[in-house]
């Protein structure tokens, strides 16, 4: 039995197509539940006129992707829960080839599918479960030395494998590991939240699941390109968290002095590389002013407040 849960925030259309897509694979609209993290635009309005049945939980203000998720998880009672951002639509025949991955892997927990864009282009589907050491070398130098590990695309991958994490834009739980695997940890905001999760799953003796068959359209990141530094300092707390809770105090400590002296090479070099284009790029200059904010909120001590508007206080 399938239950859906989308979070939704400032959706427009987006986030009605999402819930749409799921109704096509034979979801019930009675099992759809989108949570709402304060919205300000007409998705709300819009998703009611198409699909007046399906359940609306409604937050005053954003609280965050993990406490979105774990209202939905208290109120489905599906075995089969698929999970959704609001730019996230489901193609034909994903339901069936996620019920062939559960049976496959008996343990499996987490199940994710293969993400694509508009013009289906694959995107980063799979990740790497942090370590402390990999923020001392370059991304594709990682790649390079254990390619499928690093393997976020899965481009060439046709049968199913287990791997270390999903992306969170689509994915699958089994309620019934749910009570032994716990909810999502809402210490996390933006980002990182799947990551951990999928972490304590296979600390817990679960699999992690990719599913090549079960694709999803992605629109990704509007949110993390319309804020770019919010996004980023975003991402730089949750992973600061991550370290702390998952690997352990001395990587986060490492981590802790790391992070702004990296952010403050990065800041210089694409500061001189601005000067020298006397500034005509605009790329260039977005680039300067995203890690000069990133440092900026190093130097400050982390500010709480800083990051994506609109969040909850706490």
């Amino acid at each position: 039995m399938w239950s859906v849960i989308v979070v939704n925030f400032n959706g427009g259309y987006a986030a009605s197509e999402a819930v749409a897509s799921c109704v096509l694979e034979g979801v019930n609209q009675h099992r759809c539940i989108v949570v709402d993290n304060g919205s300000v635009d007409d998705s709300l309005l819009i998703l009611i006129k198409r699909f007046p049945d399906v359940t609306i939980l409604r937050n005053t203000c954003n609280s965050g992707f993990a406490h979105a998720v774990n209202q939905g998880l208290a109120r489905v009672d599906g075995d089969q829960i698929i999970i959704l951002n609001n730019d996230a639509r489901l193609l034909s025949g994903t339901l069936g080839a996620i019920e062939k991955c559960f049976d496959e892997y008996p343990r499996a927990v987490i199940v994710g599918a293969r993400l694509l864009d508009g013009k289906n282009r694959p995107q980063n589907a799979v990740s790497a479960l942090p370590c402390w050491w990999h923020e001392f070398a370059p991304r594709s130098l990682l790649k390079r030395l254990a390619p499928h590990y690093f393997c976020g695309r899965m481009e060439d991958v046709v049968d199913s494998r287990l791997v270390p994490s999903v992306i969170g834009a689509a994915m699958t739980v089994r309620r019934s590991f749910l009570s032994q695997l716990g909810m999502l940890d809402e210490d996390f905001f933006f980002y990182l939240e799947e990551t951990e999760w999928c972490a304590r799953a296979h600390r817990l003796g679960f699999d992690v699941v990719f599913c090549p068959d079960a694709r999803v359209e992605h629109a990704l990141g509007g949110t993390a390109k319309k804020f770019q530094v919010g996004s980023r300092i975003e991402f730089q707390r949750s992973r600061l968290l991550y370290a702390r809770k998952v690997e352990g105090r001395i990587p986060w400590v490492v981590l802790s002095l790391w992070m702004p002296v990296k952010a403050a090479i990065d800041f210089l070099a694409n500061g001189i590389a601005m000067v020298l284009t006397l500034g005509l790029l605009p790329r260039q200059r977005k680039r300067c002013l995203t890690y000069g904010g990133i440092l900026v909120w190093h130097l400050l001590f982390r500010p709480i407040h800083w990051g994506l508007p609109g969040k909850c206080e706490k």
